[in-house]
C-alpha cells in the first residue's frame, strides 16, 4: 500500500510538469520587460520630483515670509 501512495497519475504528472515549466519561466523572465515595473518606476520618479519641488517651494515661501515679516 505504501508503494501505491507513491504512484502518480498522468494528470498529476502533467500538472507537475506544468508547474516546473511555470517555475522555470518565472526564474528566467526579465523584470525590466514587465509593464507593471515600468509604470511603478515612472510613478516613483514622478513622485520624487513632485516631493522635491514641493519641499523647495515650501522652504522658499518660508524664507520669503520671514523676510516680509522682518520688515514689519
Amino acid at each position: 500500500m505504501a508503494s501505491a501512495d507513491k504512484r502518480m497519475t498522468r494528470a498529476q504528472l502533467n500538472s507537475l510538469e506544468e508547474f516546473h515549466k511555470h517555475c522555470v519561466d518565472l526564474s528566467t523572465r526579465n523584470v525590466d520587460d514587465d509593464e507593471r515595473v515600468k509604470k511603478a518606476r515612472a510613478a516613483k520618479r514622478i513622485m520624487w520630483i513632485f516631493l522635491l519641488s514641493a519641499a523647495f517651494l515650501g522652504f522658499y515661501l518660508m524664507d520669503k515670509m520671514t523676510e516680509a515679516l522682518s520688515l514689519l
